[in-house]
């Protein structure tokens, strides 16, 4: 079903002109270098240690101190910073989000998109748009998984990237749904099992499987080793592509349909649903994308899908219900999670 597409020719806020409106837009960037910036310095760590005054911030961070203060005004102007006396600074609530020892900490993730291997591709969206392709392989000669194995540095930050925005949206996982009926939960493309210790830690009647390639299952399973829950968990691996060797009550997957095209997504789930028991589920943590004209930022996660990897996208529920419907699944609910994305529970038709 196609949702109605509605027009829209006013901006955001009625009190604001078209003009203001696609100027803030057109500098968006601007802030968003400004947060880039304020992550790779630090800034956020060392006003909560207690560096707060421009001076000794800016000696702290190596700045000169008239250029850091124009940086920290601009923030301020956006919530990031408060200037609570003159040039005097505290974080806002959004402002601890650049912290590295928070939980739900982003500055890795702002790290990342500062790296100039991800901005350039971005400056190369419009081959995407004429082509479909992926700009990152277009500009480095290399799709990114290739490229992060062969740049160790880049393949740390995105690394990094990729656990800073897991970590808020497993606990998000582990606090919306129940999985007081499950016994075997299999996590498929689980990496190193922060998920599954996050879901064991609150479900102790729950085993678990992190399914994931052999040479990540094999450190996988070493990481459990290491861990308390370890009698109630191990790591198998394999290629979801082809089989999922586990027969389970459940399957959960973050974050993984989104990086493939329709025809390898419906290979994945079918290969779920022939592993599962027969009343399973399975369980998807993905954007699910709003009706036309409404603001969503998995919107803009979807140009970045096309922007680093080309065929890979996001979803509207009526897409995943397509795919789920392919793999003999039926989608039951979706579940809105707090950062803007959703789980997705799909049964047996």
């Amino acid at each position: 079903m196609l949702a109605q597409v509605m027009p829209i020719d006013k901006p955001a806020a009625s009190n604001t002109s078209p003009q203001a409106h696609m100027l803030g837009l057109l500098y968006g960037r601007f802030i968003a270098q400004a947060l880039f910036a304020a992550a790779k310095l630090g800034i956020a760590d060392h006003i909560a240690a207690g560096t707060a005054e421009t001076p000794a911030l800016a000696h702290a961070v190596e700045a000169e101190p008239r250029a850091l203060r124009r940086l920290l005004r601009a923030l301020a102007s956006h919530g990031i910073l408060i200037e609570s006396a003159p040039d005097r600074w505290r974080l806002s609530a959004t402002g601890e989000l650049l912290r590295g020892d928070v939980p739900g900490s982003l500055r890795d993730l702002a790290c990342f998109f500062s790296a100039r291997e991800h901005g350039a591709a971005w400056l190369a969206l419009d081959h995407s748009v004429r082509t479909g392709d992926s700009a990152f392989e277009a500009v480095h000669g290399m799709d990114a998984w290739r490229f992060g194995l062969a740049h160790p540095a880049f393949d740390q930050l995105f690394n990094a990237a990729m656990t800073s925005i897991a970590g808020s949206v497993h606990q998000a996982i582990a606090d919306a749904y129940d999985f007081s009926g499950i016994e075997l939960l299999v996590d498929v493309g689980g990496g190193h099992g922060r998920l599954m210790k996050s879901l064991l830690g609150r479900n102790l009647q729950l085993r678990g499987v992190v399914f994931d390639l052999p040479h990540v299952a094999a450190r996988t399973q070493q990481l459990i080793e290491a861990e308390s829950a370890a009698d109630r968990c191990r790591a198998v691996g394999g290629d979801f592509l082809v089989e999922i060797p586990v027969r389970a009550d459940a399957y959960i997957m973050t974050a993984v349909l989104h990086d493939w095209d329709d025809e390898a997504c419906v290979a994945i789930l079918r290969n779920c649903r022939r592993a599962m028991k027969g009343n399973g589920r399975v369980l998807l943590g993905e954007f699910v994308l709003k009706p036309a004209n409404e603001p969503d930022l998995g919107k803009l996660v979807d140009l970045e899908m096309l922007v680093m990897l080309g065929r890979a996208k996001e979803r509207t529920a009526d897409e995943f219900q397509a795919l789920l419907d392919e793999a003999d699944l039926c989608l039951r609910r979706v579940i809105p999670l707090p950062a803007g994305t959703s789980l997705i529970e799909a049964r047996p038709k």
